[in-house]
C-alpha cells in the first residue's frame, strides 16, 4: 500500500503539531518516523489510522482518498485496511492468545475460517504452543509477538508501530527489531514505524523522516544510513 499524505495540518487547542506536513510512503516499504517526544510522530500515525482527524489536507491509500476536509471524506478506522501495533501491546489480560489474536476478525464479524487464521498469525510468529496461555503468563516479547499476530490476521496492507519496542528491556528489543522486520518483509506489507530512539531508527527503517514541531526535517535513503549514523555519533548532527 502507497501511502500519500498531502498539506495535512493538526492543532490541539493552540499549539500546532502537524504542520502542512506532505510525504509519500511507498508500497512495501518499511518507514521509520524518528524524532524527539511532541513532535506530532504518534499524532501523524492516529491521522493515517484514522484514530485522529486533520484539520486540514488529504490522505491517499494506493491513490483513494480516505480523508478530504475539503471534500468531506473521513473513512473510519475499521474500514481503512490497517493493522496496529501499540506501545503497550493492548491486549485483553482475561483473554487467552487465542482470543486476543481473534479479536480483530470476530468485532469485524469476519469469523470465516477464523480459527486457520489465528494459528497461521500464531505460527508466523512462532506462538503457535502458547494460543491457550493468557498475557500475563508470557514474557514482554512474546506479548509483543501477540500484539503483532493480532494486526496481521486481519490481513492488512500496511501495520502502523507506535513505539512498539519502547517497553522491552534493551537486549529484547534488538532481538525484535530484527523479527519485525523479517516478519514484515515476509508478508511483504507496508510498515510505518515510530520511535524516538536514534539508534532503533538506524537499525531498522528503510526510510527516515525526522520530524520537529511537525514539520519534515530530512529523508534518508538506506544507502545513506552508514553516513547519518556516523554523524549522530560524533554528534555533529543536533536535530531542530
Amino acid at each position: 500500500m502507497e501511502i500519500k499524505i498531502v498539506d495535512v495540518t493538526k492543532k490541539f487547542k493552540n499549539k500546532t503539531v502537524i504542520d502542512k506536513l506532505s510525504l509519500v510512503i511507498g508500497s512495501g516499504s518499511f518507514t521509520t518516523l524518528l524524532g524527539p517526544s511532541g513532535c506530532g510522530k504518534t499524532t501523524l500515525l492516529r491521522m493515517i489510522a484514522g484514530l485522529e482527524t486533520p484539520d486540514t489536507g488529504e490522505i491517499y491509500f494506493n491513490g483513494r482518498c480516505v480523508f478530504s476536509r475539503e471534500k468531506k471524506i473521513n473513512v473510519p478506522p475499521e474500514a481503512r485496511g490497517l493493522g496496529f501495533v501499540f506501545q503497550d501491546f493492548a491486549l485483553w489480560p482475561h483473554m487467552t492468545v487465542f482470543e486476543n489474536v481473534a479479536f480483530g476478525l470476530r468485532a469485524s464479524k469476519n469469523t470465516q475460517n477464523l480459527e486457520e487464521k489465528v494459528h497461521e498469525a500464531l505460527h508466523a510468529v512462532q506462538l503457535e504452543d502458547y494460543a491457550d496461555r493468557y498475557p500475563h503468563q508470557l514474557s514482554g516479547g512474546q506479548q509483543q509477538r501477540v500484539a503483532f499476530a493480532r494486526a496481521i490476521v486481519i490481513e492488512p496492507e500496511c501495520i502502523l508501530f507506535d513505539e512498539p519496542l519502547s517497553a522491552l528491556d534493551a537486549l529484547l528489543r534488538e532481538e525484535m527489531r530484527s523479527e519485525l522486520k523479517a516478519l514484515v518483509s515476509r508478508l511483504g506489507i507496508t510498515a510505518v514505524f515510530v520511535t524516538h530512539d536514534q539508534i532503533e531508527a538506524m537499525s531498522i527503517e528503510e526510510t527516515i523522516q525526522i520530524q520537529k514541531e511537525g514539520r519534515q526535517k530530512r529523508q534518508a535513503a538506506e544507502e545513506e544510513l552508514g553516513r547519518i549514523e556516523t554523524e549522530l555519533k560524533n554528534k555533529l548532527i543536533e536535530i531542530q
